[in-house]
């Protein structure tokens, strides 16, 4: 049986796989041994590029030439899994264990596999496995963690809790063009009014965030997600510009294989200084299919209902929001790679003299986050949004028409299995045709995260 020096060591040393230099006995067995260790190298670097199905291919062809290699075999199991195509998966890790029955690698894979196909009795029976081996300390607790994880999901009911504390510094609070900005008034014969100094200002938010799921019993079939919002943001300057967001959203949804179909139900309100502004209720529905084991898209529907208090009643409005987004992990440390479309028809729910509500939105968003280690990650994303309101304004003699493009950029380190420190920076450049409408701000935010 002929084994390679592979990296990273901690592969080899948890499959429990020995390794040695190849045997050169004789010219021909060194070529065929060269060949093979050529071979493997190539699949395992389409393997750790996330190219799964070429991984696949490549393995099983050497499969065929060294069917008794265990590292040959846990590689072809490795990538069957990331394709769902469990069978082949499962057979090739049984195959490793008969040639190697202390591989703990493959035991912990091998639980996974068990565990994403709810198989939790026969994950269980693995992880056991493996915690009689002399596993590192850390090794050893993560194999624990797991088995909790897997007693908690065998409960129907799932529970799970997020607070966030932040402060925040906004440069341009009451979204002012500026003191040194002068704005037009078309109607008016060109007539130029002078915008306001821009006001920074401090905030301190609190988010609390509650999920509850529910599974029908029925593994891959139907079950209940829930979620509870709350937010308050406080300023220091201006009282007018506090927030307070509570949202309750329930969705049934229905799993199977590598499609998930959900018909969402929500409904939220928004407090401006303590006085109610505005109430949302939106009913949907979302498809999310999974192309690959790193590659989701998704897409869904939405109709809410807009509901303002006080002066603002006559923005009442409905709309209709189709959305569409992919996503794509790359590498073992990977890139998470995604972008998302959004457009939004809204229409003033009674007919008015003016119309500050009915308008078309245009949101395109590109994100990446990089995994650093295991405690960093790095965060970035563009949105680009066009906003085109269908009424003329008298005042400007024009239909306004906004841009704004967004710029975040942020990191977070993972202080221990609970908590999280997080860091962005935000600029944006509000664009318009309408001059009070057309200003620039920079936003700082320190957040604090706790899940439990």
């Amino acid at each position: 049986m002929i084994k390679f020096l592979i990296k990273p060591f901690v592969v080899l040393s948890l499959c429990g796989f020995p390794v040695y230099a190849a045997n050169t006995e004789n010219a021909t067995n060194q070529q065929i041994q060269n060949s093979l260790k050529a071979d493997f190298d190539a699949a395992k670097t389409l393997f750790d590029q996330g190219q799964f199905n070429q991984a696949y291919i490549a393995f099983e062809v050497l499969l065929n030439r060294t069917p008794e290699n265990a590292l040959v075999n846990f590689y072809f199991a490795m990538s069957a899994a990331a394709l769902k195509r469990t069978d082949q998966a499962i057979a090739a890790f049984d195959r490793v264990l008969m040639l190697n029955p202390q591989s703990v690698r493959t035991r912990l894979e091998l639980a996974k596999l068990y565990f994403d196909m709810g198989e939790y009795a026969l994950a269980h029976a693995e992880l056991d496995r493996a915690l009689n081996a002399n596993l590192p300390d850390a090794v050893r607790t993560n194999v624990i963690d797991f088995k909790a994880r897997i007693d908690k999901q065998q409960s129907r009911h799932s529970h799970a809790r997020t607070f966030v504390l932040t402060f925040g510094y906004d440069s341009n609070a009451n979204n002012d063009i500026g003191s040194g900005n002068n704005f037009a008034l078309d109607g008016f014969g060109g007539l130029e009014l002078s915008g306001n100094a821009e006001a920074e200002d401090y905030g301190f938010g609190q988010t609390l965030i509650y999920n509850h799921g529910y599974d029908f019993g029925q593994r891959g079939g139907w079950s209940l997600n829930s979620q509870l919002v709350g937010f308050n943001r406080l300023n220091k300057d201006y009282s007018q510009n506090n927030v307070l967001y509570l949202g309750a959203l329930t969705a049934p949804t229905y799993q199977h294989d590598i499609y998930k179909v959900a018909f969402p139900f929500e409904i939220d309100r928004v407090y401006l200084d303590g006085k109610t502004y505005l109430a949302n209720a939106s009913v949907g529905a979302s498809l999310e299919q999974l192309l690959s084991a790193n590659q989701t898209l998704a897409a869904g529907y939405k109709l809410r209902s807009m509901q303002y208090d006080g002066d603002n009643t006559i923005r009442n409005a409905w709309s209709n929001i189709y959305s569409m987004s992919y996503r794509h992990a790359i590498g073992e440390k990977p890139w998470v790679l995604g972008a998302s479309f959004s457009y939004e028809n809204r229409q003033q729910a009674n007919n008015a003299a003016s119309d500050p509500a009915s308008l078309t939105e245009k949101i395109l968003k590109i994100n990446a986050n990089k995994v650093l280690t295991a405690h960093w990650r790095l965060i970035g994303s563009a949105s680009f949004t066009t906003t085109d309101y269908q009424q003329e304004n008298w005042l400007f003699a024009n239909k306004r028409s906004d841009q704004i493009t967004r710029i975040d950029l942020g990191g977070q380190y993972q202080v221990n299995r609970n908590s999280t420190l997080s860091a962005n920076l935000t600029q944006a450049f509000h664009k318009s045709n309408q001059g009070p409408y057309e200003f620039d701000k920079t936003q700082v935010n320190l957040n604090y995260i706790y899940r439990f």
